[in-house]
């Protein structure tokens, strides 16, 4: 692949040691708020570290980072920018040097065209802490804050004018970071671009709600996008998108689990002069689908081994075959098949519990184990390898073993893998 594309994901990582916490409005006070960043903050950092380390060169941050920000509590007045400047300097510094492109997605009750006014003040508010948290994690106006329009309130017209109206009177630093989506509901690409026009404000195109709402008119996909580029000014850095898959059997609009590869690779086919491109996807399970799409694009052989190392034990539990035809794909460093290993990858995610496979990779993750372990731990496998193949526990409680034998006798290179993180 020789476009230019960065991949990110949104917000939550699955395959760090912690996710982010919150409490009660009720309960909070000015020591469960310090907690609660401190642990946020320590969160974020450990997920930009991974993100970079993966060469992933986007990622979306949660609106959560701070709890409560622009909620505020009597009694607790916390100034949390200046008891963390050091945290933030210290992330700053990473995302400035790493290039790494941050953004934020308010959500559904951030809504600049309200008829209500209490709600467009909160949506100001809440726009101003974005902005601020941003410039305090190092995102200049490159680095986004993304929304959607907002209601109908039985009147499009009114509605669209309501927006444009507040979008125009937001302060510098708000408008600077500001993108408009389309949605898959109310407010099509048609309509995003007629407000983007009349706001200077970039658009951001999203495939799936285009997908499901549809203009009224022929205009292909890839001129929607090619215009919605032309929105972005130089200072507000490469056109970016929303990129998702339908997931099967749900509603219109619903994100996949996964980013199939060959869908994928069609969507950029469409679009064949629309680079440099920075795609957001918007997937269930986040990095691990920005990982085997960036390993692809990268065409990276050393990527590609890490990402075997991380998904081979998954594999081995699912098909024997499977795994034999990724080793056979990886063998020869100078012409390995990008494509063919990660549909190999992703035929063994949907391939069905095999019990066969999964005692053979239970036996191949023993042996890291078996000459520290305990005559009991010892003992303990044995039976629940035949409680497993009797049927009388899961697959997941079989790794759970496993998965405490990590914890008592550290190996680094199993801690990666998806085996005990499924």
């Amino acid at each position: 692949m020789n476009q230019d594309v960065r991949i990110g994901y949104a917000c939550l990582n699955p395959d760090i040691s912690q996710g982010f916490k919150t409490c009660r409005f009720d309960n909070l006070t000015n020591d469960k708020w310090i907690e609660l960043i401190e642990w946020n903050l320590a969160t974020l950092e450990e997920m930009i570290t991974y993100t970079v380390d993966h060469g992933i060169g986007l990622l979306r941050l949660s609106s959560d980072l701070i709890p409560f920000a622009t909620k505020p509590k009597e009694g607790v007045d916390l100034d949390w920018k200046e008891y963390f400047e050091s945290t933030f300097n210290r992330i700053k510094d990473k995302v400035q040097s790493t290039q790494l492109r941050i953004s934020m997605h308010p959500g559904q009750y951030t809504v600049l065209n309200s008829m209500d006014m209490n709600v467009v003040q909160r949506a100001i508010d809440d726009l101003e802490y974005h902005s601020e948290l941003l410039e305090l994690l190092g995102g200049n106006q490159m680095n986004k804050i993304i929304i959607h329009i907002g209601g109908v309130y039985g009147d499009k017209e009114a509605a669209m004018a309501r927006f444009i109206d507040q979008a125009n009177q937001l302060s510098k630093r708000v408008r600077g970071h500001l993108v408009i989506e389309n949605d898959e509901r109310l407010y099509s690409i048609h309509d995003v671009l007629s407000i983007s026009e009349q706001t200077g404000l970039p658009v951001i195109f999203d495939n799936l709600h285009h997908e499901v709402r549809r203009p009224d008119d022929p205009t292909p996909m890839a001129e929607y996008i090619k215009v919605a580029g032309q929105t972005f000014k130089k200072e507000d850095g490469r056109q970016k998108i929303h990129y998702s898959q339908q997931a099967p059997v749900k509603k219109a609009g619903a994100h996949s689990q996964t980013i199939a590869i060959q869908p994928f690779i069609a969507f950029l086919k469409q679009l064949p002069d629309m680079y440099p491109l920075d795609i957001m996807l918007e997937v269930k399970d986040k990095n691990r689908s920005a990982e085997k799409i960036q390993v692809y694009l990268d065409q990276d052989v050393v990527a590609a081994e890490k990402l075997w190392a991380k998904r081979k034990y998954s594999v081995l539990a699912k098909s024997t075959g499977i795994y034999q035809k990724i080793r056979d794909v990886l063998k020869d460093k100078q012409h390995v098949n990008f494509l063919l290993f990660i549909q190999q990858l992703e035929e063994a995610e949907v391939a069905p519990e095999n019990v066969g496979a999964e005692v053979n990779a239970a036996q191949h993750i023993w042996g890291y184990f078996n000459k520290q372990a305990t005559s009991k731990e010892t003992a303990t496998y044995q039976k629940n390898i035949a409680r497993y193949q009797a049927n009388e526990i899961t697959s997941r409680q079989l790794r759970q073993f496993f998965k405490r034998l990590l914890k008592k006798y550290p190996n680094d290179y199993l801690e990666k893998s998806l085996y005990f993180n499924e």
